[in-house]
């Protein structure tokens, strides 16, 4: 009996000790589990939030793609032309001096209806050897005789016997001396086109390089923004070197 029960006993025992040597077999391995589900965890954890910085970065550099300085070529052109245009109409009046029909534009000349400029009462133009000046109104002929000859012209208008509307002003001669004249005048006119006043090349690009500037809010210029600005330089040297061209054909003209 006694035997029995000691038998009982040790199988009980030894039931006993395999569940418990089971459980803590089970614990040990979910802790183990749970450490590199944790690890796990961690890392992917540390992947996403690198994507996200990463995809940030991509977004900010996105966004300061976006932002970049930009320059409109198209109208850039059409400035710099312009001011070409209007400096081939004043080196042409410089080339002529005082042999221009419009230098009598300048002129005021007294009206019954008061001091008018010269244009609304009278034009003027070139015939031979002479100044041809068609006055609008026979009344006002004498007041533009007065005023040519008040001015630093240095002219002398004879009405024409046949026409009391028609002035006849012999051309000045053309010698060494207005020569010299005309070319310092087309110098200050180049001058004036190239880097000087409003309408000038170098005022065109003053006022796309500040535009390009704003338009960047960085302190230093993007790769790509450098090669912009680097082509807007090349274009505006194409139209100061068609500048200088225009002026040195104007001058040789004018000492021929």
């Amino acid at each position: 009996m006694l035997g029995i029960f000691r038998s009982l006993t040790g199988a009980r025992a030894y039931r006993g000790f395999v569940p418990h040597s089971r459980v803590h077999y089970l614990r040990s391995s979910q802790f183990h589990t749970a450490l590199v589900l944790s690890k796990k965890a961690k890392v992917k954890s540390g992947i996403s939030n690198k994507a996200k910085k990463d995809g940030q970065v991509e977004k900010d550099t996105d966004t300061s793609g976006s932002e970049a300085s930009n320059i409109d070529f198209d109208d850039a052109n059409a400035k710099f032309t312009s001011v070409l245009e209007k400096f081939k109409k004043h080196a042409n009046d410089a080339k002529l001096g005082k042999t221009n029909p419009d230098i009598f534009d300048k002129l005021t000349i007294g009206t019954s209806n008061g001091d008018v400029p010269f244009n609304q009462v009278a034009q003027s133009s070139i015939k031979g050897r002479n100044f041809v000046i068609t006055v609008f109104d026979p009344s006002n002929t004498q007041s533009i005789v007065n005023s040519v000859l008040a001015s630093d012209l240095n002219m002398n208008p004879q009405v024409d016997p046949a026409n009391k509307s028609t002035l006849k002003v012999p051309l000045p001669p053309v010698t060494t001396e207005s020569k010299k004249e005309n070319t310092k005048q087309l110098k200050a006119v180049f001058e004036k086109f190239k880097n000087g006043g409003k309408v000038s090349l170098a005022s065109v690009r003053s006022d796309f390089r500040n535009k390009f500037q704003k338009q960047s809010k960085k302190k230093r210029l993007s790769d790509e923004e450098e090669q912009v600005w680097k082509d807007f330089e090349k274009l505006h040297k194409e139209y100061t070197d068609k500048l200088n061209s225009i002026y040195k054909e104007a001058e040789q003209k004018i000492l021929k």
